[in-house]
C-alpha cells in the first residue's frame, strides 16, 4: 500500500484531497442550512410567549438535523403543544418531520374534530394516504411516534393522545405516566379500524407535563454502559417538576450529558416540559 501511494505524484493526492475537501464542506454547509429551515418550521421562542405558559425544549439532533420534532399552536381557546418522532435521521427523518408538521398545521385549524384520539385518526389516514400507491394498498414502513396535550383556557379542560409515546403528567409531588396507544401514526397498519383513546381531565392545580422521543431514554452511557431508560427518565421527572422551566431544562440536559459522558449518542433527542395553569 506504502508503494503504491509513493508512486502517485503528490499533486494528484493534493488535487483529490482538495476535491474530496470541498465536497465534504459543501454537503456539510447544506446540512447546516437545512438545520436552520427545520428550526424555522419549528415554533420559536415568540409562538411559545403567546400561549402564556411556562415552558421549556431540549432538542439535540443526533446528525445536524433529525427525525424529532416539537410543535405548539393556539386555536380559540385551545393550546396545543406535541413532541414526535419520525422514522430514520439526518435527511430523510428531517424531511418526514417537515411533512409532520404541514399535516399538524393544515388538520388542526382546517378539519373539525371533538377531541385529539379523533385528530389523531385524521392525522393517522392522512399520513396513511400519503404514502400509499394504487400498487402498495399497504404502504411503506415509514410512521410517526407523536405525544401530544390539548388545554384549553376557558374550561381549564386537559387532553392528552399519544401514538406509539407517553406522557408525564406531574401534579404537586405525584407524578402519573399517561400511557398512549401501543401503535404510530403511520406504518404497517395491521387493526382493520384504527382508533386512538385520549385522556382528558379538567384542571384544578397547576400541573407540568413532560413529553419525550425514545431517544433521551434510549441514550446509552453510565457506569455499565446502559440505556438510561424510562425508569430514571421517570424518577428524575419527580425531582424537577416542581422547578422552574428553565431550572428543568438544565437538569434534563445535565442529567442526559452526565449519563452520555464520552458515549456517541444513540439517537436524536427532543424534550418538552410544560406548566398550565388553571388559576391563571
Amino acid at each position: 500500500m506504502n508503494d503504491l501511494m509513493s508512486e502517485i505524484p503528490y499533486q494528484e493526492l493534493q488535487s483529490a484531497y482538495k476535491k474530496l475537501y470541498s465536497s465534504n464542506k459543501e454537503l456539510t454547509d447544506n446540512l447546516y442550512y437545512a438545520a436552520f429551515v427545520q428550526q424555522g418550521i419549528m415554533p420559536g421562542e415568540r409562538h411559545f410567549k403567546r400561549l402564556h405558559n411556562d415552558y421549556f425544549v431540549f432538542y439535540k439532533p443526533l446528525h445536524i438535523i433529525g427525525g424529532d420534532l416539537y410543535w405548539a399552536a393556539q386555536k380559540g381557546h385551545w393550546h396545543f403543544y406535541a413532541v414526535g418522532d419520525c422514522t430514520g435521521h439526518g435527511v430523510s427523518g428531517a424531511m418526514l418531520t417537515v411533512l409532520a408538521t404541514s399535516f399538524l398545521n393544515y388538520l388542526v385549524f382546517s378539519k373539525r374534530y371533538h377531541h385529539l384520539g379523533e385528530l389523531f385518526v385524521l392525522l393517522d389516514q392522512k399520513w396513511i394516504e400519503t404514502f400509499s400507491t394504487d400498487k402498495d394498498t399497504h404502504g411503506n414502513n415509514d410512521w410517526l411516534e407523536l405525544s401530544m396535550i390539548a388545554y384549553n383556557t376557558y374550561t381549564k379542560e386537559f387532553q392528552f393522545c399519544g401514538a406509539n409515546n407517553y406522557s408525564l403528567f406531574c401534579s404537586g409531588n405525584e407524578v402519573v405516566k399517561l400511557a398512549g396507544n401501543p401503535y404510530p401514526i403511520g406504518g404497517w397498519q395491521l387493526e382493520k379500524n384504527r382508533y386512538f383513546k385520549h385522556f382528558k381531565v379538567k384542571l384544578k392545580e397547576e400541573v407540568t407535563v413532560l413529553l419525550t422521543t425514545d431517544g433521551y431514554t434510549d441514550q446509552f452511557g453510565g457506569p455499565n454502559d446502559k440505556r438510561f431508560s424510562k425508569k430514571q427518565w421517570f424518577n428524575l421527572s419527580k425531582t424537577i417538576c416542581s422547578n422552574h422551566t428553565d431550572e428543568m431544562k438544565h437538569q434534563v440536559e445535565h442529567s442526559f450529558n452526565g449519563w452520555k459522558g464520552l458515549t456517541e449518542q444513540t439517537d436524536d433527542v427532543c424534550v418538552m416540559g410544560v406548566k398550565l395553569n388553571p388559576k391563571t
